[in-house]
């Protein structure tokens, strides 16, 4: 059924594709493919009767007819207008032989109502002015049958059988009921998909609208949107208030301006930050700013009122205070540092109303090292200061912006909690940022990453802790991801896991991780030997181990924990000797605790303790890590591999795996990765590079181990391949060494595991 829903184009993915050739095609081979099948039975039928009465003509038609139908149907898959152009003619043809070839002329009328389906599926796949002209031309059949002559029999050939009044209906019935309504179905799908898509899309072009309607009216300071010579096309209701408009007035906002400098006037959103007055008012003084040029060529212009600013400017010049103020600035943007930030924003913090809210952001300039690499590092200094500037003049006045340390930028914002959502505040912060900068002959893309928390008046926080709550959002952000926000229960998630790492280093410390068995078996299900697996239970509850292990890979544990597994397994396999159960142990190793000096030293100062343990231990190296290994690394492996150790490379073709590592690593054993052993038997393609790999293992005389057998299946397909060793759920589960060492008891029983024993 899969493969006919391709074929016919009938799958989710299909219905939704309104390219016309694709559903034409769909269409076409659903007409051809129903007609085939359900006549198929008129046919035969038809065949045999007429064989028995002589009638050998019926035969010949029926079969060009149908061999028609067949080679049109094959014509589809690259030709799908010939192919409806052969359907045409091949419903002309057949009407007709149904109308002059039938003794009875009350039958024949039945070919004539079978043309009349030429406007219907000419509509389908030609147009309409094609439908239009069959729709003429069946007037001429039409007026045939009102004239109600019989042609007679030009050709002298009959075509009547007994029950060709049957047969005759039966198509008719299955044409008109089944082929047309299958196909007038496929295509009432696609319109109903695509008529469902186009109202998604203009809902969410009406959201859009209505988005930046409001961002516009409430975006927190006055913007207007202007022509290149300055008329005003729309301001917001702050513009307004500023510039002291009526809503809707016509206005040329150079007209209403006095430019502090003659020279600004011109081009004057060109600049990054112009000073100017109102003319009405010459006491007020404003701050134009360019934020964007829109794609229809107008400009959106910020308006920000500096009054006030402007008299503590001219207050703080008059006292010792501007010398002190230096102290909190960073002194290469000209910018609040941290200690400046964090008494501006404590100080806004304290007069926000009860319906406001504020954002705090960690903006951190990504790829600045590489920059420095490429152009020097005077280029980055000056990226931050023109960044600094840019980014100031495009936020509001009140915004406090402030360099924190080395690239990371703080930024301290009021919002309205009646007029904006925070988070959408915060994205269209992120989306005024510039995307490339220009410092001198060079251009630099800008690459960015927010840190961002808010807060209201109530809630008591100050600045400090607001930029910690910036810096761990920042910290649990994914690398691509533009804006990531401080979410509690990320914090109180990253504190469990704190504690769960202490709680197993002090279980590794402790010895309270379990060693569990997993057997390796011959292709008829005999175990040969096992991997050790660690069980990790904490109250009752087991760790995921990818969880723990992941843990003590990212936090130097290691090589605690490699030593506890090794100390574990060669207790295990002591007890055994003792028992006479000499089957070996497999240890997972991931290349770093053989660079310790300490444990190599213990593996060697075990092997020479215990003779047998070169032969009964195991060493199972992640392949990603031989990939990568050291110098040191691969002469210690060729050490323990000359000393007697079986050294296998473990999830073999998951990593960064070539021939010359398979050539130079002392290994005389590659596990297969379960990936690979998944796909059997129905990814051709993998089961193809599984079957050279095994080749190519033999070739270079390794023993092969395939993991993550389920089924029987994929152990008979392994075993025609050549592979020695078997593992997984099929064979038997991990359990703890005491489960087998009782299973294996007495020792000299040969343990065959199978499906049932799994």
């Amino acid at each position: 059924m899969e493969w006919l829903g391709r074929y016919l184009r009938l799958r989710a993915q299909d219905l939704g594709n309104a390219d016309t050739a694709f559903w034409q095609q769909s269409v076409l081979r659903i007409i051809m493919l129903s007609g085939l099948c359900l006549v198929s039975i008129i046919v035969i039928h038809s065949s045999w009767q007429a064989w028995q009465l002589g009638a050998y003509q019926v035969i010949v038609l029926t079969s060009l007819f149908y061999t028609a139908l067949v080679v049109a149907l094959f014509l589809s898959k690259q030709h799908t207008k010939k192919s409806a152009m052969a359907l045409l003619l091949i419903v002309i043809m057949a009407g007709l032989c149904i109308l002059l070839f039938n003794d009875d002329f009350e039958i024949g009328k039945l070919g004539i109502i079978f043309i009349y389906t030429l406007p219907m599926i000419s509509l389908m796949f030609f147009g309409f002015r094609t439908a239009l002209v069959f729709m003429f031309l069946n007037f001429i059949p039409f007026v045939y049958l009102l004239q109600n002559e019989a042609p007679g029999n030009l050709f002298g050939l009959s075509v009547t059988l007994p029950a060709t009044h049957s047969y005759l209906h039966g198509l008719l019935f299955l044409f008109f009921n089944l082929c047309l309504p299958l196909a007038a179905a496929r295509i009432f799908s696609t319109l109903k998909r695509s008529a469902g898509r186009l109202s998604e899309l203009n809902q969410h072009l009406a959201q859009s609208h209505d988005y930046y309607e409001e961002l516009f009216e409430h975006n927190g300071s006055a913007t207007v949107l202007v022509t290149a010579s300055g008329d005003i096309i729309k301001s917001n209701s702050l513009a307004c208030e500023v510039l002291g408009l009526e809503q809707g007035q016509q206005a040329n906002l150079l007209s209403l301006l006095s430019f502090v400098q003659d020279s600004q006037l011109q081009g004057h959103w060109l600049k990054g930050k112009v000073e100017c007055n109102l003319k009405s008012r010459p006491e007020v003084s404003l701050v134009l700013k360019h934020v964007m040029l829109t794609r229809s060529g107008h400009h959106v212009v910020s308006v920000q009122e500096i009054s006030a600013l402007r008299q503590l400017q001219h207050q703080l010049r008059q006292s010792q205070k501007v010398q002190d103020s230096w102290l909190h600035y960073d002194s290469l943007t000209c910018l609040p540092n941290l200690a400046g930030f964090t008494e501006l924003a404590n100080y806004k913090q304290e007069q926000l109303a009860p319906h406001e809210f504020a954002i705090v952001a960690i903006i951190r300039l990504r790829h600045v090292k590489t920059l420095n690499q490429q152009y020097g590092y005077e280029f980055g200094s000056q990226l931050l200061q023109y960044f600094a500037k840019v980014a100031k003049a495009a936020l509001p006045s009140d915004a406090v912006l402030a360099r924190v340390r080395g690239v990371k930028f703080a930024l301290w914002l009021k919002g309205d909690l009646n007029v904006v959502d925070p988070k959408q505040l915060a994205q269209a912060i992120a989306s005024q940022l510039p995307v490339e900068l220009t410092v001198g002959p060079y251009t630099a893309r800008m690459s960015y990453q927010f840190g961002v928390s808010f807060t209201e008046q109530r809630d008591q926080q100050n600045a400090q802790q607001l930029i910690e709550q910036c810096e761990l959002a920042l910290e649990l952000s994914e690398p691509n991801q533009l804006v990531g926000f401080y979410d509690q229960q990320q914090a109180q998630q990253l504190e469990q896991d704190y504690q769960l790492l202490n709680a197993f280093r002090d279980a590794i410390r402790q010895k309270q991780l379990e060693l569990w068995l997993q057997p390796k078996v011959d292709p008829q299900g005999k175990i040969q030997s096992f991997e050790a697996l660690s069980r990790w239970f904490v109250d009752g509850q087991a760790i995921a181990p990818d969880s723990f292990v992941l843990m003590a890979e990212r936090h130097g544990l290691m090589t605690l924990f490699s030593r506890l597994v090794l100390q574990q397994s060669v207790s295990i396999l002591q007890s055994w000797q003792q028992q006479g159960l000499l089957y070996p142990i497999a240890i997972n190793l991931g290349g770093p605790e053989l660079l310790d000096d300490s444990f190599f030293a213990e593996l060697m100062s075990l092997s020479a303790d215990h003779p047998w343990l070169t032969r009964y231990l195991q060493l199972e190296i992640t392949e990603t890590n031989i990939a990568v290994q050291q110098p040191l690394l691969h002469k210690r492996l060729k050490a323990l591999n000359q000393y007697g150790f079986s050294i296998s490379i473990d999830d073999f073709g998951t990593g960064h795996s070539s021939l010359s590592q398979l050539v130079d690593c002392p290994a005389d054993t590659i596990k297969i990765d379960r990936r690979f052993v998944s796909c059997i038997p129905q990814d051709s393609r993998t089961v193809r590079i599984l079957h050279t790999t095994i080749q190519l293992a033999k070739a270079l005389d390794l023993n092969i181990v395939a993991e993550g057998i389920e089924n029987d299946i994929q152990r008979r397909f392994l075993q025609s391949l050549g592979c020695q060793l078997m593992q997984g759920y099929l064979f038997g589960r991990p359990a703890p060494a005491l489960y087998w060492e009782n299973l294996l008891s007495p020792p000299g029983t040969p343990i065959e595991l199978g499906t049932k024993q799994a």
